[in-house]
């Protein structure tokens, strides 16, 4: 399961991961992300993963593309878990990412929601 709450003024949205990702969880998501871009010109994200189960393979396929289509209007994505794998994964395709990422611990929740607002 996927939700998100959006922080309109700031222009973060926060998800949380527990579970598998459905398709209509990954659609709405990516309706909210293209708003906040719109507004602000870039996107900046909180993802909390507590527990990661998979997507199925509609929402895998939009979260590529999606990703590829609008990878220079990422601004800072905080990344808070502490799944090694998880981990692993972000500190490998970090350089992918133009924008800034930077990994958090359940922990710190809180640095993380204040980092990603402060671009």
């Amino acid at each position: 399961m996927m939700t998100f709450e959006t922080d309109s003024e700031a222009g973060v949205i926060e998800f949380t991961v527990d579970g598998e990702v459905s398709r209509a969880e990954y659609d709405a998501a990516a309706a909210e992300m293209d708003t906040v871009i719109a507004r602000h010109g870039k996107l900046n994200a909180v993802a909390v993963v507590r527990n990661f189960a998979g997507m199925e393979l509609a929402a895998w396929w939009k979260d590529i593309s999606w990703g590829v289509g609008h990878l220079t209007k990422l601004g800072r994505i905080a990344v808070v878990t502490d799944i090694g794998w998880i981990i692993a994964a972000s500190r490998a395709t970090s350089w992918m990412v133009p924008g800034e990422q930077k990994l958090f611990t359940p922990e710190e929740l809180e640095q993380a929601r204040s980092w990603a607002r402060a671009s």
